[in-house]
C-alpha cells in the first residue's frame, strides 16, 4: 500500500483534468451555512479569510486502515464509516449548517402541528437519481420516502437496522416491524409501500412533493428523527431492480445517488475519488471541490508522511508526532498546530457478557469476571486513564475525560440545562472538571478505596473458581502502529493501576473488519467504541442497551446481554437483574411523552443506575489536534444525522492554518453561536 502512495505522489494534481469547476453563489439551503464563489468557501464562523487568501479546488484526505467502508446501503448501515462516505452521495430530508442547526435539504420546508404530533415535509421539485456515470436514472418524488421507510420497518428486508427510532416515535412503525419480524422472508419481501399504509403506518405522501409523518405522542424533536437515515428515501425503480438481498448489499457501482458527489472511483482498503454530480439540486446553493481524493492508510504516521509531502490537506497528528512538533520550536508545523472541536461521540467501555474463544467455546474465566459488579467497577473507579486521553490530546488530555454515557450537548431541559448535567446530577459529581491546569476527578476514589474494590472483586470471583490474573481479550487493527501504540498504553494503564495480578489486556488483532473477524465471533472482552445522536433525545443513546428490544445496538452487537438473559449461568443471574432494572428505568423514562422535564430527569437517573452499577463505562471524548488547509468551523457541525462529513461549503487555504488563525476561529465561531 505504501508503494501505491509513491506513485500516487507523482500524479497528485493529475485527477484535476476533466473535472468541471462547481458554481457556488446564492442561498442558505441543502448544503448548509452560507457561500460564495469557490470551493473554498466558508460560513461567517472565520475570522475572515483563508491564510493564503486563496482556497483549495481539490481536497487530498484519508482514512484510516480497519475503517473502510462496509455497506453502501445508508438505510442499512449503523456505522460511521460507511455514512462518512455514503453521506457526500444520498441526502436526506433535513441537512445541517457549521452551527449545528437544521437547514433544508432534500425537504425545503417543514411545519409541525401544534402538538408536535404530525409533521410535514414539504420537498423539492428538482431531485433526481443519478447512476455513477452521472446519468439520470429517476426523479425523486414522496413515494422514494414510502418505500424508504417500508423498507427499514420491515424486519426481513432491513434486519432491524435503523429501527428503533421510528418504531418509537411514529403512529404503527412498532407493530409493522413486529409483522414483518414474523413472517418468513419470502412474505415478507413481498410487502410494499401500500402494504404498510394500509397497515396503518403513520407516513403519507398526499403528493408528489409532500411527505407528513404522523407520532405516537407528542414528539418535539422529530425533525432530528428525520434528519437520520430511517428517513432517508429509495428509489422504487432501483429496489425493485436489485431484488432485496441485492439492494440491501448492492455496492458503488449499482448504487443512485441524489447527493453533492458520485464516486469517481473505489479500490477496497486502497482509495476513493468522489467527483460533483453534475445533476445537483443545490449546486447553485453550495460550494463543492473538483474533487476528494481520499486514500487509505495504515497509520498517522504515514499520514504525517503524506502530509509533509503535500499529499493530504489535513491530518489528525498522533501523540508521537505531536511531540515531535512541540519539544522543538523550530520545528516548521509549531506555529500550525490547531485543536479540533470535540467530535459528536461519547466513547465508552462496551463489555461482552458472552466471550468466546476462537474455537467457539465459551471464554468462562472472562465470563465469569464480567459478570461480578465489583469488578466491572475497578474499570470505572481504579482504571488512571490520562496517558490514554494522551494519546488523542497530548497537550490538555483531561478535556479528552469522559464519565457519562450521552454526549454532551444532544439536548436540554426547558431551563436550557445541558442533559448529561442532569446525569452528573444523579451521580453526585456535579461540578467543574478542572482548576487551572489540574485535574479535579469528579469521581473521587481514593487509593484505599480502589484496593478495596479490587479486593472485593478478587475475593468474590475466587470463589466461583476465576483464576487471575483475568486475561481481558482487546483488539486492534493489524499494521497500524498508533492504533499498536493506543492498545499498549492502554495495557499499560491497567499494570499501572492494578498490578499485574488482577486484570491482564490480552492483545490481539485483525486485518480489517472489527465486526466480521473480532465482534460477529465474539471474540472481545470488551471493545472501546462511540456513540453519535442519531436524534435529539436521550433514549437514542441509553435504549443502545436495554434488554428485551431486537433493536437495542450494542445489547444486541456488542454486550450480547440479551443472549445471556435467555439462559443465565448463577453467576449471571445478577447481572441479568440489574439490566432488567435499567430497562425498567429506560422504559419508564420513555413512557414520559407529555412533560419533556420530567422526561429528562427519568432518563438521567436510568443513565446514572446503568454507569453506577458499570454495565457500561465511560471512557473518553475525541479532542484531537491537527494540522490542516481546512477551517474545520466551516464543516457541518451537527450533533444528529450522518451528515457531518459532507464535503460542501469548507474554507480551505493553500497555506496551513496557523495555532493563531485557529484560536480566532474559535473565538469567532463560539460568538456567533451564542
Amino acid at each position: 500500500m505504501y508503494h501505491d502512495f509513491e506513485s500516487y505522489t507523482i500524479t497528485r494534481r493529475s485527477f484535476l483534468k476533466g473535472a468541471g469547476a462547481v458554481g457556488a453563489a446564492g442561498l442558505l439551503a441543502a448544503c448548509g451555512g452560507s457561500s460564495s464563489g469557490t470551493a473554498a468557501s466558508a460560513s461567517s464562523a472565520s475570522s475572515g479569510a483563508a491564510a493564503s487568501g486563496k482556497g483549495l479546488s481539490e481536497l487530498f484526505t484519508y482514512e484510516t486502515s480497519g475503517r473502510e467502508i462496509e455497506s453502501w446501503n445508508i438505510l442499512y448501515s449503523q456505522q460511521a464509516i460507511d455514512f462518512n462516505v455514503t453521506t457526500n452521495i444520498i441526502d436526506g430530508l433535513i441537512s445541517f449548517d457549521n452551527y449545528g442547526k437544521p437547514v433544508p435539504a432534500l425537504a425545503k420546508s417543514w411545519e409541525h402541528n401544534e402538538d408536535s404530533t404530525v409533521w410535514t415535509f414539504h420537498l423539492r421539485d428538482d431531485v433526481d437519481w443519478v447512476d455513477m456515470n452521472g446519468e439520470v436514472q429517476d426523479h425523486l418524488t414522496s413515494k422514494d420516502f414510502l418505500v424508504g421507510f417500508e423498507w427499514v420497518l420491515n424486519a426481513k428486508k432491513n434486519q432491524a437496522a435503523n429501527t428503533s427510532m421510528p418504531s418509537t416515535t411514529v403512529v404503527g412503525a412498532a407493530d409493522y416491524y413486529d409483522k414483518t419480524y414474523a413472517m418468513d422472508d419470502a412474505a415478507a419481501a413481498t410487502l410494499t409501500c401500500d402494504d404498510m399504509l394500509a397497515a396503518g403506518v403513520g407516513i403519507d405522501a398526499p403528493d408528489d412533493y409532500t411527505v407528513v409523518f404522523t407520532c405516537l405522542n407528542p414528539c418535539p424533536y422529530f425533525d432530528t428523527v428525520a434528519s437520520y437515515v430511517c428517513c432517508y428515501p429509495a428509489p422504487p425503480a432501483l429496489v425493485e431492480k436489485l431484488g432485496v438481498e441485492g439492494f440491501r448489499g448492492v455496492d458503488y457501482t449499482q448504487q443512485w445517488c441524489c447527493g453533492p458527489y458520485l464516486i469517481e472511483e473505489f479500490v477496497s482498503d486502497n482509495s476513493k475519488r468522489f467527483i460533483p454530480n453534475p445533476h445537483y439540486y443545490a449546486a447553485d446553493e453550495c460550494s463543492r471541490f473538483e474533487r476528494v481524493s481520499l486514500s487509505m492508510i495504515t497509520d498517522l504516521t504515514v499520514g504525517y508522511q503524506l502530509y509533509q509531502n503535500r499529499e493530504l490537506d489535513e491530518l489528525e497528528l498522533s501523540e508521537s508526532t505531536l511531540t515531535t512538533i512541540t519539544s522543538d520550536t523550530s520545528n516548521a508545523y509549531n506555529d500550525q498546530l490547531c485543536e479540533k472541536r470535540p467530535t459528536k461521540y461519547a466513547y465508552d467501555f462496551h463489555f461482552n457478557f458472552y466471550c468466546l474463544n476462537t474455537d467457539g467455546t465459551p471464554n468462562e474465566n472472562w465470563n465469569k469476571a464480567v459478570a461480578n459488579r465489583a469488578f466491572r467497577r475497578c474499570f470505572q473507579e481504579g482504571l488512571n486513564l490520562i496517558p490514554y486521553y494522551a494519546r488523542f490530546n497530548k497537550i490538555n488530555p483531561l478535556k479528552c475525560e469522559n464519565n457519562y454515557y450521552t454526549m454532551k450537548g444532544v439536548c436540554y431541559n426547558s431551563k436550557g440545562t445541558d442533559y448529561v448535567d442532569l446525569v452528573a446530577k444523579e451521580l453526585g459529581i456535579d461540578g467543574e472538571k478542572y482548576d487551572g491546569e489540574t485535574m479535579v476527578h469528579l469521581r473521587k476514589s481514593t487509593a484505599d478505596s480502589i484496593a478495596a474494590l479490587k479486593k472485593q472483586a478478587m475475593d468474590e470471583l475466587t470463589a466461583i473458581g476465576v483464576t487471575f490474573p483475568v486475561k481481558a481479550p482487546f483488539f486492534f487493527v493489524a499494521g497500524n502502529t498508533v492504533a499498536q501504540d493506543n492498545a499498549t498504553v492502554l495495557q499499560q494503564c491497567f499494570t499501572d493501576s492494578f498490578g499485574d495480578d488482577f486484570i491482564q489486556l490480552d492483545l490481539g488483532t485483525y486485518v480489517s473488519s472489527l465486526a466480521k473477524e473480532v465482534r460477529i465471533p465474539k471474540l472481545h472482552g470488551f471493545v472501546i467504541n462511540g456513540w453519535g445522536a442519531d436524534f435529539g433525545d436521550p433514549v437514542n443513546f441509553v435504549g443502545q442497551e436495554i434488554l428485551h428490544d431486537s433493536n437495542a445496538y450494542y445489547a444486541v452487537n456488542f454486550s450480547n446481554i440479551q443472549l445471556v438473559a435467555e439462559d443465565p449461568a448463577d453467576y449471571q443471574k445478577e447481572l441479568v437483574d440489574e439490566f432488567e432494572q435499567f430497562t425498567d428505568l429506560v422504559n419508564a423514562a420513555n413512557a414520559i411523552v407529555d412533560d419533556t422535564d420530567a422526561r429528562y430527569e427519568a432518563f438521567a437517573k436510568a443513565e446514572a443506575y446503568m454507569i453506577n452499577n458499570s454495565l457500561a463505562v465511560p471512557c473518553y471524548y475525541d479532542v484531537r489536534w491537527c494540522l490542516t488547509h481546512v477551517n474545520e468551523y466551516t464543516k457541518i457541525n451537527a450533533m444528529f444525522g450522518p451528515c457531518n462529513l459532507k464535503y460542501v461549503n469548507w474554507e480551505t487555504s493553500e497555506d496551513a492554518y496557523t495555532t493563531a488563525q485557529y484560536e480566532e476561529f474559535a473565538k469567532a465561531f463560539d460568538a456567533a453561536k451564542s
